[in-house]
């Protein structure tokens, strides 16, 4: 379908007039898109930094492996080998007895309670510290330590199991929900701005009706409309994306101030990275909005 730059100058010149003659009706579904993509925006930050913060600490929560006090430095390597082979193994980090000891001293505060314990009297063995690429592959990862350990190269393994598990079902939760929630929110948007631009088509189906009879095509009476929907759509996902951008970073900014120590343990999305993913999104969903509201009110109001 051949458009001329005459008909796209009349399609949105009228498109333009159309939003300035239903002043009410434009501002309403402008509020309404706003209000959704608003509620929507919300609900995909708190999701997102939830699974973000649970990432970290699923990071933080490794596998220790420890060797036999006994054991040699042929031993320790040759095991430290065999691990770092395990499937799903990202790192392993070597433990001597002197480091494990000093990481205890500043863990517990106690220099003078552990002083006199360097050296041979160090009571403390080899270890290492076993980061896997994904906190669900720990099971199969336990299952090779164990293994290691039964022939007696290794004298402990301990893990964080029951953690790990709550922290995959918060995980799986938090997902399912999110999901859930955006779903609702982008139906109920898709119904009201359906509705909202039915009844502006509707306060002008005379119009439309005395077009058709003088012989106007389907689309040159459609084209307007759906630009008028398309403008819509765009300022009014356009509108929050300005509000939440700078709330969401002062948002953050203020809660590392009163709560200084949160930084210790997890930290939240960068604005930036929220908004690279959110705003495109955001006027994408407005825009198609729009159209569907248009082309969908308008449908009925063709068929004279």
């Amino acid at each position: 379908m051949e458009m001329k730059p005459s008909s796209i100058r009349y399609y949105f010149k009228e498109g333009f007039s159309g939003l300035l003659k239903n002043r009410l009706m434009t501002v309403a579904s402008m509020a309404t898109v706003a209000a959704c993509i608003l509620i929507m925006s919300f609900s995909y930050c708190m999701v997102n930094n939830l699974q973000y913060m649970l990432s970290q600490l699923e990071e933080s929560i490794g596998i220790a492996a420890f060797m036999p006090s006994n054991a040699t430095a042929e031993q320790v390597e040759n095991v430290k080998k065999e691990i770092e082979g395990i499937e799903h193994v990202s790192e392993v980090e070597y433990v001597s007895p002197d480091a494990a000891l000093e990481d205890l001293k500043k863990e517990l505060d106690a220099d003078d309670i552990l002083a006199g314990l360097e050296g041979e009297n160090n009571p403390l063995s080899n270890s290492f510290n076993i980061s896997i690429d994904d906190i669900k592959n720990q099971q199969p990862v336990l299952q090779k330590l164990n293994e290691i350990k039964q022939r007696g190269d290794l004298e402990n393994v301990k893990d964080a199991h029951s953690e790990t598990e709550v922290l995959i079902k918060i995980n799986t939760i938090i997902t399912v929900i999110g999901i859930v929630v955006i779903a609702i929110l982008v139906i109920i948007s898709i119904v009201i701005i359906v509705n909202t631009i039915k009844i502006s088509v509707f306060t002008r189906k005379t119009e439309i009706n005395i077009m058709k009879y003088v012989g106007a095509t389907d689309w040159f009476i459609r084209w307007p409309f759906i630009i008028e929907g398309v403008l819509i759509g765009l300022l009014g996902a356009l509108i929050p994306m300005l509000i939440a951008w700078p709330a969401y970073a002062k948002s953050i900014s203020m809660i590392y101030d009163f709560f200084p120590i949160i930084k210790n343990m997890v930290t939240f999305r960068e604005s930036g990275e929220i908004f690279s993913i959110l705003l495109p999104f955001a006027l994408i969903f407005g825009i198609l909005l729009g159209v569907i509201g248009s082309v969908t009110s308008i449908r009925k109001h063709l068929k004279v």
